[in-house]
């Protein structure tokens, strides 16, 4: 299992050739429209890296953890969107997973019939137990050795001397009790993350006290080291909303 150099994919080199994504938020669009901020719809766009990433790794079966969709409550045009998304994959991938998040409300009735769909508690594939992290994990998934879940969109803000900022995705590695734990960056590039420079976390199982959160190590998607929690949050904080 490894992550897929530059990108906001995991691989899982099992019995099939695993690409793992996270919140997607297809129709988010929907939302910043309201806001006065008009973008263009992002299904297509998002489709089009999903093949890429099929075709870069030779996965053979493709496993969203959770937020495939955006809006709760949902508008009509991001349902719409969302069927649209999953024709546009079906025929890429052998088989094809999706582990629902707080964000997928009604998604199964709008889940074509080769599409698997899972409980937000997650399942375990290759002995890894997948789950989305606004809730806790089921059983199973918490007896497996390595946990990956999405949810909190984990990013690092850097600011310069002149207090301009920029946020970029990450990843974050842990351990949870005995437990690796690995947390995915978003794969949207417009709904917004949280900061570990403050060191605020979402779901219940990073805000345990078996969650060693100071310990965990934190990497960008090009792979660069960044130290751990507990030492980047003594460089300084930063807010915790950013967009990257």
């Amino acid at each position: 299992m490894e992550p897929v150099f530059g990108r906001r994919a995991l691989l899982i080199n099992g019995e099939k050739r695993t690409l793992v994504i996270a919140d997607l938020h297809i129709g988010v669009e929907y939302e910043l429209e309201k806001k006065g901020i008009r973008i263009p719809r992002q299904w297509e766009n998002i489709a089009e890296e999903v093949k890429r990433l099929k075709c870069e790794t030779e996965a053979e079966m493709l496993l969203i953890n959770g937020d495939l969709k955006h809006g709760i409550p949902s508008e009509k045009g991001e349902f719409r969107d969302v069927r649209m998304f999953l024709r546009e994959i079906n025929g890429f991938f052998e088989e094809i997973h999706i582990v629902k998040g707080n964000h997928d409300g009604g998604l199964q009735y709008d889940v074509p019939e080769r599409v698997n769909l899972h409980p937000g508690s997650g399942f375990v594939l290759e002995k890894i137990g997948i789950f989305h992290g606004h809730a806790w994990p089921s059983k199973d998934v918490m007896e497996s050795n390595v946990l990956v879940m999405g949810h909190m969109h984990p990013a690092i803000r850097f600011t310069d001397s002149l207090g301009n900022s920029q946020g970029e995705p990450c990843w974050i590695k842990g351990k949870y009790g005995e437990k690796e734990i690995i947390v995915m960056p978003a794969m949207s590039k417009f709904y917004g993350g949280v900061a570990i420079n403050e060191g605020k976390f979402l779901g219940p199982m990073l805000n345990s006290e078996e969650f060693d959160a100071e310990n965990a190590r934190i990497y960008l998607l090009d792979g660069t080291y960044m130290g751990k929690i507990g030492e980047i949050k003594k460089r300084g904080d930063g807010p915790s909303e950013v967009v990257g």
